[in-house]
């Protein structure tokens, strides 16, 4: 199954009453562990599911299952 979402892509998520949005900078297509913001953040991705790190314009950045995205 080909990935929805690419590298460079600018992409959007549901974040608390509104939404977040960013480029992706890295697609994983299994479990990865980050460190953001001291957290570590994990996602199980998998070549179905895969995970994506996608940094915001103010350069912070989140670790997002594809389900979690949709294009921006």
């Amino acid at each position: 199954m080909a990935q929805k979402f690419q590298v460079n892509q600018y992409v959007k998520w549901n974040y608390g009453s509104g939404t977040g949005e960013g480029q992706i900078k890295e697609s994983f297509k299994e479990k990865v562990t980050k460190t953001i913001k001291g957290n570590d953040v994990t996602r199980n991705a998998t070549e179905d599911e895969p995970a994506y790190l996608v940094e915001q314009a103010d350069g912070d950045q989140v670790l997002k299952g594809e389900s979690e995205l949709s294009d921006a």
